[in-house]
């Protein structure tokens, strides 16, 4: 796992002649200090350049290659770690402060997993068929006003056939979603068919705004390995997630409620993005600690059981008792968010 401390971005340009030339933008990471993050600044940069430079006698441009860095904050572009605001740190686990405030834990050893429930059917809408059917039977009086009574009730029985038929699918709509199973229940189900099927594991299970969220609680496990690929394969783990631990070899879990749950707007676009410019730094404190003082307020996640294996390793309580702390876990009377 890699959050750095310390970020800095370095632009180098070459001319050709007086209107052409070469330009690259790369960024560079440090956990050291800002002038390390500087140098690696420019070295990356200056990579670049030379690739650039090289193309043309070589041929050896990389399809791929971006003279200006695209920066994603989760480091999904295989080039770059994640890019968050640390905010604290207890042994090998990190809380890092994401794009829209919300606090993030990141571990590189302890498995956590989060299933969200699939969107429910909406049961199809009435205003198009209304719109027709007045269309329709303005239809039926202008033909009847001019003396066309056959047609007008030709037109009129269309008209009721194709309403009893929109009837008759929005029905079946409805009953079809009143009789659906829970998608809370039918998650817990799939959680407690794994833990029956590993009555070794420690799974603790917490309930989310629109899910469930699993943390593997009797043994560390890094992201790549194979056991933690079957537990995502078994709960369904969302594939950018899965990516996303692959890739930087970290769990995350947000911890802190979504700004829009919450009754708030996210951060400007001018203090969302870390590392932020230095004239924004006073416009980016202000806004987060109005998130943080509403956040307060909400919990992430709620605790729901521990399944399997009860005890918890020694190195994974620690970073269970942060988690629960910062997520308000067991506090039942806040609303989730």
């Amino acid at each position: 796992m890699q959050i750095p401390r310390y970020w800095a971005q370095a632009r180098l340009r070459h001319e050709t002649s007086a209107r052409h030339g070469a330009t690259v933008q790369r960024w560079g990471w440090s956990d050291q200090s800002p002038d390390a993050a500087q140098a690696h600044a420019q070295q990356r940069a200056q990579a670049a350049l030379d690739q650039v430079l090289s193309a043309p006698q070589a041929r050896n441009l990389d399809a791929r290659f971006q003279r200006m860095e695209r920066l994603g904050e989760y480091g999904l572009n295989d080039q770059t770690p994640i890019r968050e605001e640390i905010l604290g740190q207890r042994g090998r686990a990190v809380m890092t402060r994401n794009s829209y405030g919300a606090h993030c834990l990141n571990t590189p050893d302890v498995a956590i997993a989060d299933m969200d429930f699939p969107p429910q059917p909406k049961p199809p809408s009435a205003a198009p068929l209304l719109i027709a059917a007045f269309f329709a039977l303005a239809a039926c009086f202008v033909i009847f006003a001019q003396g066309g009574a056959l047609p007008a009730m030709v037109v009129l029985a269309g008209t009721v056939v194709v309403m009893a038929l929109w009837l008759r699918r929005l029905l079946n709509a409805r009953q079809k979603q009143a009789g659906s199973a829970d998608p809370r229940q039918l998650a817990l189900e799939r959680v407690t068919a794994f833990s029956q099927q590993h009555p070794d594991w420690g799974l603790r299970v917490y309930s989310t705004p629109k899910g469930l969220r699993i943390i593997v609680t009797h043994e560390a496990m890094a992201p790549s390995d194979s056991a933690v690929q079957d537990l995502f394969s078994a709960l369904q783990v969302d594939p950018i997630y899965q990516r996303l631990c692959l890739q930087q070899q970290c769990f995350r879990a947000r911890v802190t409620g979504k700004p829009w749950r919450m009754g708030m707007s996210g951060p400007s676009p001018q203090v969302r993005r870390w590392p932020v410019a230095a004239n924004q730094l006073a416009a980016r404190a202000d806004w987060t600690h109005v998130y943080d003082k509403q956040a307060a307020q909400y919990s992430a996640c709620r605790f729901v059981a521990q399944l399997g294996q009860a005890r918890i390793a020694m190195d994974i309580q620690a970073l269970v008792d942060w988690h629960d702390e910062a997520c308000r876990a067991e506090e039942s009377q806040l609303p989730l968010a």
